[in-house]
């Protein structure tokens, strides 16, 4: 699970503003045709930051490519895809290869998104074991964090009963190419997702505002733009230059409890080169438990919150769907099962900064040495 308000990634060159704002150059060195987007979408805000000679408005085209998301991946609008699958109570038939015609309804539209952010799922939890783990989302009710609650009356019975469904393997959820038909009419081939419980609901909080950014990068390199910055809830993609023509540079808030965000400095700004940063986890929601504090998120192996001390993750990757992803994993398997992670897997090329806490009331840190490498001096 990640937990909702996330940490303050601060664009250090950006101006704010409402819907489409024009960044003038002010000296020779600076790029010209510089543009931002502000609004909202998921709950949260997004800016998108872009170069274009043709001085295109896309502000309605990147609200409606958001809004659109909604429509298939958004647990909380009761007409998306994701929520029809969820409120499903369909059972596949014996073959395991192809699902009940009555999924017609549920059939993946043609862009592919939901498709795409489910395969992409599905990686992670099979790359992290299940610490990754979309179908938590019974459990997230049950606990109440995503009322930012942690529930005290909880019940080892009722728990283990939901575990039961907190199963996101491809034996029980699974995407498929099937053959659908009603009666002797052959509609085709079509992408088709089923579930063996009916009680079995899946929520991709952990990866979809990663992924949403992916698909609008992906959008704005379809329209010829090379040079921009997208960033949807904190989570970050990063292409070409920013109107100083350098790399852009990204800043996250020093862990101070009770701080606004922005209030209190940066705890490091990275240098991003055409890659993605993500942040899970946060300094400003926890519970205490004997001294220490732990960050809202359950381990989908066990059913209860984690009882290690990581506060915050933050991930550098290609895509921001997996930096976001991997964010989640690891503020479930805490800091020495990350280490061992990230050894056991480089050909994943994550670069990864921990904040845990301490008997002492301080931060301890840790990040790899390709993040190290990124920081601005």
């Amino acid at each position: 699970m990640k937990v909702v308000t996330l940490l303050l990634i601060t664009f250090l060159f950006v101006r704010c503003g409402e819907n489409q704002e024009s960044i003038n150059p002010k000296g020779k060195d600076l790029l010209p045709n510089f543009f931002q987007i502000t609004g909202y979408a998921q709950g949260t805000t997004y800016s998108v930051v872009y170069q274009d000679s043709l001085e295109r408005d896309l502000s309605n085209s990147i609200d409606s490519l958001l809004k659109d998301y909604d429509s298939y991946l958004s647990a909380y609008v009761d007409t998306s895809l994701i929520s029809q699958f969820n409120n499903s109570e369909y059972s596949p038939t014996s073959s395991k290869t192809r699902w009940n015609n009555d999924f017609l309804d549920l059939e993946i539209k043609p862009d592919g998104i939901f498709e795409d952010c489910f395969k992409s799922a599905k990686e992670i939890y099979h790359a992290t074991d299940g610490a990754f783990n979309p179908a938590i989302f019974p459990l997230v009710q049950y606990w109440g964090f995503f009322k930012g609650e942690i529930r005290e009356d909880a019940s080892e019975i009722e728990i283990d009963s939901l575990l039961k469904i907190v199963d996101f393997s491809d034996s029980m959820i699974n995407l498929y190419n099937d053959t659908v038909s009603k009666g002797d009419v052959i509609f085709g081939s079509t992408p088709v997702i089923g579930k063996l419980n009916g009680n079995t609901k899946i929520d991709f909080n952990g990866i979809a505002q990663g992924h949403s950014v992916d698909i609008i990068g992906s959008y704005l390199l379809s329209l010829g733009i090379i040079n921009f910055m997208v960033e949807v809830g904190g989570e970050v993609l990063c292409n070409g230059v920013n109107n100083k023509n350098t790399y852009w540079q990204i800043g996250v808030d020093k862990p101070v409890e009770n701080s606004s965000p922005g209030s209190e400095g940066f705890q490091f700004v990275v240098t991003v080169n055409n890659g993605a940063i993500a942040t899970s986890g946060n300094y400003r929601k926890f519970y205490e438990k004997e001294g220490l504090k732990y960050a809202h998120t359950i381990n989908p192996k066990t059913g209860y919150p984690v009882q290690h001390s990581l506060l915050s993750v933050t991930v550098k990757a290609d895509k921001c769907a997996d930096a976001d992803g991997y964010a989640t994993a690891f503020m479930v398997m805490g800091v020495e099962q990350t280490k061992k992670f990230l050894s056991a897997k480089p050909e994943l090329g994550l670069e990864v900064y921990l904040i845990a806490s301490n008997e002492i009331e301080e931060y301890d840190v840790w990040m790899t040495n390709g993040f190290e490498n990124l920081i601005s001096k």
